[in-house]
């Protein structure tokens, strides 16, 4: 119970709050025996998860004056600073911190939803979902969002932002980077009998296109080449691997043709829907092997699922987050809509025509990615993930609720260059694979920086995991979603380190300053000279030079499943013996088949973005407007 006897020294007190990214402050005003109010000031989380804990934590201690406060889903550690901070600020005001927090237990008032009829339900309110429910609105059809945490966004919103698709007439603008000439004159060395049969015409189309490329540029400063068949290819061969076992998988050809030939128009359809697209450079996330990504101009991921959500709810779609689905319904063999169950004990129904799976894929449930992986030797209890809380594989199991097939379940990504404690990927400084410098734990490189991100987290697990980006001035400029105050935070915090010198900074990470200086120095030679004879890394932007310097801690951590339900190009989910599940769809992460053994960087954001749309447009084409009488499965 409270005390109603405590009294504070009223006024207004600044506090620092510990969040995911870092600290942040806060103001709490006091009155004599009451908190008035809280304000977060700068907010340094990540757009799109936070928001809601901004609002939820505050108002909640200011409703109940207790500190006593869930956390909230997908936002634990910005929650649990909230909460701390405004415990210092109790202490300083005069009051009784332990006596707040051991306070009766804030209960926030429920919400409850009815039954609900529509057309179309999606369950998942990441990027595929808001643009599934998006592209069924364009269509003149009615649509639910169905979202399990609080708030929008899923693995979207802690996404890079660049989406792969080549747009040659915009990337023929920018200059060749030393080395890309490299990567396509390889393309052209390989032979074509080395290549899957479905994809060996694409293989001569490309070749041929490489060949014109390099007749081109004869007599002129090269400029950067891209293509379909390029992009194509690339996915291709990025994603054909061999498990463990001696499995070897490559991409589905229907699927990745699908992907490459479409990634452009849904680019083009993003910007319609309001996503602001940043123009002045080709930007190329780790591990995506061609600098073909559009970046939005507003933060991150967060750009997408702003405007999508904006556009959903401005056109009459209904959202509810909060709302986790348990159950599929059937009627007459036909998938007819779903069952919320929230942990409240309320339950509703969402009859539909068709529902679209687009909840993600299982990063976020360690036992399940251990119980499914023939990709790396040990997963550890512990391992890190860049995944939201909420990605743990829900939608898989629905789908195997109506008997789906699962594909490619046993392949993971690691994202190399995540932060070793959080797994948070935007921390330190993150910049183009061209300005990359990874040395390990004795100041020595030990990978091409340009590789794929299976290969770049594999040298990382060989060299004990815990390695460095090591960045100067110059390089730090060319990093995305950062700013130089967050960086200044984050060296404040111990989870960057600078320095006027290389030696300095060397000695700050436990390495042998002779060692790393040598070791840049040959670096910045390979820079000059446009190769590097030690690990084949062919693409290079800027030397290491000048001051001050950077070196931002970096650890594989659990990124991306490439299984998941088996679908055919029209987004129908297909049983164990490839046949359409009656009403059901999936798009995004939740489906296998496409990315393979290894995902490029960048082609997440097209893969969800072309294929939610194409979930949509298969089920508005084959809704059958009948009514029927729903039953759980």
């Amino acid at each position: 119970m409270a005390d109603d006897k405590q009294t504070f020294k009223p006024g207004k007190y600044t506090v620092s709050a510990q969040g995911h990214n870092g600290t942040f402050p806060m103001d709490v005003t006091f009155s004599e025996n009451r908190i008035e109010s809280i304000e977060i000031g700068q907010k340094t989380e990540t757009a799109g998860i936070s928001d809601v804990v901004y609002d939820r934590i505050p108002d909640a201690i200011v409703d109940g004056q207790t500190l006593n406060v869930d956390a909230v889903t997908g936002a634990s550690e910005t929650s649990r600073g909230i909460l701390n901070g405004v415990a210092e600020a109790v202490k300083e005001a005069g009051g009784d911190a332990q006596e707040w927090q051991s306070r009766d237990k804030y209960t926030p008032k429920v919400t409850e939803n009815s039954d609900l009829q529509t057309d179309v339900v999606i369950i998942g309110g990441g990027g595929a979902g808001l643009a599934a429910a998006a592209t069924v609105l364009d269509q003149g059809r009615k649509v639910v969002v169905l979202e399990k945490a609080p708030s929008l966004g899923g693995n979207t919103v802690r996404a890079g932002g660049p989406m792969n698709a080549a747009d040659p007439d915009w990337q023929n603008t920018f200059d060749a980077l030393p080395g890309e000439r490299e990567t396509l004159q390889n393309l052209l060395d390989m032979s074509v009998d080395d290549i899957d049969s479905e994809y060996q015409d694409d293989f001569k189309t490309l070749q041929s296109q490489i060949k014109a490329y390099f007749a081109d540029i004869k007599d002129k400063k090269p400029y950067l080449f891209d293509s379909v068949e390029l992009h194509r290819i690339q996915t291709y061969l990025g994603g054909k691997r061999t498990d463990l076992n001696g499995n070897s998988i490559h991409g589905d050809y229907k699927l990745v043709k699908t992907l490459t030939d479409n990634a452009l128009a849904s680019q083009k359809w993003l910007a319609k829907i309001g996503v602001k697209f940043d123009t002045s450079e080709v930007a190329m996330p780790v591990g995506a092997l061609w600098r073909r990504g559009h970046k939005p101009v507003e933060t991150a991921g967060y750009a997408y699922i702003s405007a999508l959500s904006t556009y959903v709810k401005h056109n009459g779609g209904i959202i509810l987050t909060d709302s986790p689905v348990s159950r599929l319904l059937y009627a007459k063999g036909h998938i007819d809509g779903v069952l919320v169950e929230k942990p409240d004990d309320h339950a509703f129904t969402v009859q539909a025509k068709a529902v679209i799976l687009a909840s993600g894929g299982f990063g976020a449930n360690t036992a399940l990615v251990q119980k499914y992986n023939t990709a790396w030797s040990n997963i550890d209890d512990d391992i890190a993930t860049t995944n939201a809380p909420t990605i743990t594989g829900d939608g898989i199991k629905l789908g195997q609720q109506a008997h789906a097939g699962v594909t490619g379940m046993g392949f993971i990504q690691m994202m190399p260059v995540s932060d070793p404690k959080t797994g948070e990927i935007f921390s330190g400084i993150q910049c183009p694979p061209a300005n990359f410098l990874i040395v390990n734990q004795q100041g020595k490189r030990f990978v091409n920086e340009y590789a794929e991100r299976d290969v770049l987290a594999k040298a990382a697990f060989d060299n004990g995991g815990l390695f460095y980006l090591i960045a100067d001035n110059e390089i730090k400029k060319t990093a995305y979603n950062t700013s130089d105050e967050q960086l200044e935070q984050q060296v404040k915090d111990g989870r960057l380190f600078k320095a006027d010198t290389l030696a300095d900074l060397a000695t700050q990470i436990n390495v042998d300053p002779k060692t790393l200086e040598n070791t840049v120095a040959t670096y910045n030679s390979y820079v000059d000279q446009g190769s590097d004879p030690d690990f084949g890394k062919s693409v290079f932007d800027l030397k290491v030079e000048k001051a001050p310097f950077y070196a931002t801690p970096r650890k594989p951590a659990i990124h991306h499943t490439m299984g998941g339900l088996t679908i055919d190009d029209g987004a129908h989910v297909l049983d164990k013996d490839g046949n359409r599940i009656n009403g059901l769809y999936a798009a995004g992460e939740v489906a296998g088949g496409l990315h393979a053994g290894n995902r490029l960087g960048g082609n997440s954001l097209a893969d969800i973005f072309t294929f939610g749309p194409i979930a949509a447009k298969s089920a508005v084409n084959e809704i059958v407007d009948t009514v029927t009488s729903a039953s759980i499965h």
